[in-house]
């Protein structure tokens, strides 16, 4: 769905205004201004904010809010914003990471035309995935020692996730797959298929090879088993003016599993933003041996197999990138002959990890469109 493309915003505040006072539990009219609608088709779940005052006990309340509707047709094969509000509802309450408050689930689809989540709207700036926030914008043009702190105020965000005990907080259920099955054997057999759903018939080399190669290899299941975020990356968090995180974001892909699994992924993208993009690494980012150091300290656990780990996070990055580039095909926003399915930063980030022949040529990069 596409929010711009089929409502305009003084049509959203007035259905949202006339909706509120249910959903919050306000007795009396609710004036909804400042909507912005989403800017790009986006593929993942679309964030629409707006602002929203009533009075109550004679006094007015002011509060910035946030719908977040799914797309009819995204990076995944179905959406559960249920699961999304069950998870990020547990961290808001049970936990120290940073998570916006979920006010409700609007599942009729009368409102927008879609069910929607309603969120407590966190402030600050996102660092930019497209363009990369590391070739311009505004983490560049921070201190060294204030991208410092974003980075370990990331660390301690992850850390704060991991700390929360799935069982007590209602979440057993998380997981992919059989639960009685190893976990990390659950998750191959999820992005299997997930694959191939993504890949739509046309086979993928290097994603066969590294499949085979991480199911021959993958470490024994070890540890507790922790909330992992699925998409842990500097593009969905939120800092404020003191580079500290206010919100922790994009709960679509969240599961239980190793805490590795999501510190690997970070790990991954640290290094896609680099060497896999071809740039520089930013100064005032610790290298990858302090950043676990870092981690092992925020945990309270040494982080292992991270080799594993972090090429897994790779390999589920060069499925999703599959995914974004069919899509894209699909929608005529590229050739039907382009290469970003295959040959993108991912995908070469992988290849170099697991040893694996690559695409030739420089890799695609996407623009404009999430």
């Amino acid at each position: 769905m596409a929010l711009k493309n089929t409502l305009e915003p003084a049509a959203v505040a007035g259905r949202l205004a006339a909706w509120l006072p249910g959903a919050l539990g306000v007795d009396g009219p609710v004036e909804v201004t400042g909507v912005l609608l989403p800017t790009a088709s986006g593929m993942s779940s679309e964030t629409l904010l707006f602002d929203a005052a009533w009075n109550t006990n004679g006094e007015r309340v002011q509060r910035g809010l946030v719908a977040r509707v799914p797309p009819s047709v995204g990076l995944f094969p179905d959406y559960d914003i249920a699961r999304e509000a069950q998870v990020m509802t547990a961290l808001a309450e049970h936990s120290d990471a940073p998570v916006p408050a979920v006010l409700a689930h609007e599942r009729t689809g009368e409102v927008l035309g879609a069910e929607f989540l309603l969120l407590e709207r966190a402030y600050g700036e996102v660092p930019g995935d497209d363009p990369p926030f590391v070739s311009g914008g505004w983490v560049v043009d921070l201190e060294p020692e204030a991208r410092a702190t974003m980075y370990d105020s990331a660390l301690r965000a992850l850390a704060a996730i991991q700390r929360l005990d799935p069982a007590a907080a209602g979440l057993s259920a998380l997981r992919h797959g059989n639960p009685d099955g190893g976990v990390l054997e659950q998750q191959l057999i999820y992005w299997r298929e997930f694959y191939a759903w993504a890949a739509g018939g046309r086979a993928n080399p290097l994603i066969d090879a590294a499949l085979d190669r991480l199911e021959s290899t993958k470490p024994a299941d070890h540890g507790p088993l922790v909330v992992s975020w699925g998409d842990a990356r500097f593009g969905n968090l939120m800092f404020g003016e003191d580079h500290e995180v206010t919100a922790v974001l994009d709960w679509e892909m969240a599961t239980l599993g190793p805490p590795e699994v999501d510190f690997g992924y970070w790990l991954f993208f640290d290094r896609l933003y680099s060497s896999g993009i071809g740039a520089p690494r930013l100064t005032g980012f610790p290298e990858r041996d302090v950043a676990i150091a870092r981690f092992a300290e925020l945990t309270g656990r040494p982080a292992r197999d991270l080799d594993w780990f972090e090429a897994w996070a790779a390999l589920r990055g060069a499925i999703l990138l599959l995914r974004v580039g069919n899509l894209m095909i699909e929608h005529g926003q590229l050739p039907a002959d382009a290469a970003l399915p295959y040959n993108n930063p991912a995908a070469h980030v992988l290849g170099a990890l697991l040893d694996l022949p690559v695409p030739d040529g420089a890799a695609e990069w996407i623009s404009g469109n999430r």
